[in-house]
Formats: C-alpha cells, structure tokens, sequence
C-alpha cells in the first residue's frame, strides 16, 4: 500500500497515487510452480515458458493478475516497537481512504494529520495503520500447465463468512485439504499457515473459466491474518507471524484486531523519516506512501495468487488470496515534521 498526506491549504490532506511497478519488483527469469526466493512466478509466465512441472497429489501456488483490489484504511497512528510500551497515538482517521492497486486513481482526504495526541520527547520508530477488515479482490489467471484454460474469481464463496466467527479455533472455519464444502477458506495441509486462501470452487475444479467475468470477492483479512499470525504470546494483545517449526518470529510483524478493522505495524526499516522525535511546535508531518500497480503487461502482475492442486494428471484450482509480488515492498516515508503554518 503507498499513499502521500500533504498539506492542503489551512488542513493536511491525504493524497494516495499509485505507480507501475519499479525495478524492485523481481519476476522469475525461469518461472515455475515451485517456490523460488527472491522472485515470483506468474501463472501466465508459466503457461509461456512451458516449465509447468507438477507431481501428482502436489500443491503449488502462481500470481494472477488482479482487476479489482481495495480496501479501506480508517486510521494512523505512530508509535514503537518496544514490546509493552508501543505508545500509539492517532495521527489521522477518516472514512475517505481507499487503496485502490488496480485503478491507481488519486483520492483526497478532508481530514488533517495532526500530532495533538502525541507526546513531544518520545522517539516513534514505527507507524500503525488499522485498515478495513474485508478486502475487495477479484482477478484471473491463466492456466500455468498451457492448456489456455482460464481461472478467475467466482460468486460461489464471494461473500462474507459470517457462519464462522471463532477466530482462534481455525479447525472451526479454515478448511484443511479441501475436505470440508461447508467451509470458505482452507489451507492444503495443518503445517502451511501461510498459504490460506479463499476457495474459488465447493471443491478443486479444473472447469474452463473463460467464458465467465472476474466475480469481487470479500477476503477476511482478520480471518487471513490469523490463520497465518499464530503467536499470542510474544507481543502481548497482538498475534505475530511464526513459522509452524518455531523458527522466524518477528516480534514486528504482528497485527491486532478488532471487529471491523486490524492494525498492522510498520517499523522504522521500512518508514523512511522514523525513528522521529517530536518537538515543541511540532503540529504535523507529510507521509508519502506509493502503491504499485498491478499490472505492468509482460506476464508480470501482481495482487492475487492462485492455489492448485495436481489431481493425478489433472490441474485443478483451489482458491485465492491477495498477494504482492516478490520484491514489492511497503515504501512510506515521513517529512516535513513541524507546525502547520510552517508547511
């Protein structure tokens, strides 16, 4: 996500614009099915380049293109790092923000940043953005074995899971191999958190999709969040990312959640501008966050990635999630602290 907060007048606006993708984003020279670090693999690159390689009864995962992707941010606020003592304070909040990755269209906010619940001294290393908890998607892909068929987002799983709402029981809600019709979101086996995804089909389907339009499904990102944060206890009140093997814990990368919003931090290594202290006068500050677009043509796309599954000798699609490409990463960066007058 990536938006710019600018002055506007006697008020500071929110500004969000989005780009094509930069020379960070990495896509796969020799694209396949199987994970490669570093770069991402396309679905359409795949078909292309005819790599496609799958055993049978494997899993395997490729970026579509995404044609519909927003989703609303309610507030910021900075505040630390430090565990117990995050210090957040409310920066901005609104209900006039929404991403919008694909359209990469302008927004303006009426509502100011302002530093007045800040506390002048205190040494923020790090920004809390709570944003909506449903995320719009919808999008496509191209079968990556070659066969022209087509994948796209459908109507049969689009809405809300209102039926499961026991968020830390995951065997409640989160579905495991695609076992169980009745549930929205699986994952292929109990040792792969991170590969939640939203199901397109009651069951793995190989049905030619071309025919169809691109259906915008409502992701969870509550539900998303913690089938993938699993650990509750290292940053108190709040789930962080830990792999099943209890290797990789990032006391950072967590988030908290409430009913309609969740809040994700965002530490100093990714915030140009912070660790920032605050002085007498400071009023307001300038955020530059840039989005980038999901498409650049090429077969190189981002924002929603499929799951299949290797039915003998039959490819068949699983489900969805939101997704960056490789390399995509969080660009904010703060400026212009200082009084209002003064911007």
């Amino acid at each position: 996500m990536d938006f710019n907060m600018k002055k506007t007048l006697l008020t500071v606006g929110i500004l969000f614009t989005t780009q094509s993708f930069s020379a960070i984003t990495n896509f796969c020279s020799n694209p396949t099915m199987t994970y490669q670090s570093g770069c991402t693999s396309t679905c359409s690159a795949i078909a292309a380049s005819g790599n496609f390689n799958m055993s049978a009864g494997s899993i395997g995962v490729c970026m579509g293109e995404a044609t519909v992707k927003n989703l609303s941010i309610k507030k910021i606020e900075l505040g630390r790092t430090e565990i117990g003592n995050e210090s957040r304070c409310q920066i901005w909040k609104g209900d006039d923000i929404t991403i919008d990755e694909v359209s990469g269209l302008g927004l303006n906010s009426k509502y100011p940043i302002t530093l007045d619940e800040c506390t002048i001294g205190t040494t923020y290393d790090a920004m809390y953005f709570s944003l909506g908890r449903y995320e719009n998607l919808a999008g496509e892909a191209v079968f990556p074995d070659g066969s022209n068929k087509v994948v796209r987002t459908t109507a049969v799983f689009s809405g809300k899971d209102s039926t499961h709402t026991d968020l830390f029981n995951l065997s409640s809600w989160r579905d495991l191999a695609s076992a169980d019709t009745s549930k929205v979101y699986t994952i292929p086996n109990a040792g792969s958190p991170a590969w939640i995804h939203k199901k397109i089909s009651s069951s793995p389907s190989d049905i030619d999709l071309i025919s169809s339009s691109n259906v915008t499904m409502i992701m969870d990102r509550t539900k998303l969040n913690y089938s993938t944060y699993t650990n509750t206890s290292a940053r108190p009140g709040y789930v962080c990312f830990q792999n099943p093997d209890s290797s990789g814990l990032d006391t950072n990368d967590c988030v908290v959640d409430t009913n309609d919003t969740y809040v994700t931090i965002a530490p100093s290594e990714g915030v140009a501008g912070l660790p920032l202290i605050l002085k007498e006068g400071d009023e307001t500050l300038n955020i530059e966050y840039t989005a980038l677009k999901t498409d650049r043509g090429n077969n190189e796309h981002s924002g929603i990635q499929f799951l299949w599954h290797m039915d003998g000798s039959t490819l068949k699609y699983v489900g969805v999630q939101p997704a960056e490409a490789e390399g995509v990463y969080t660009q904010i960066s703060i400026s212009g602290v200082g009084p209002i007058e003064g911007l």
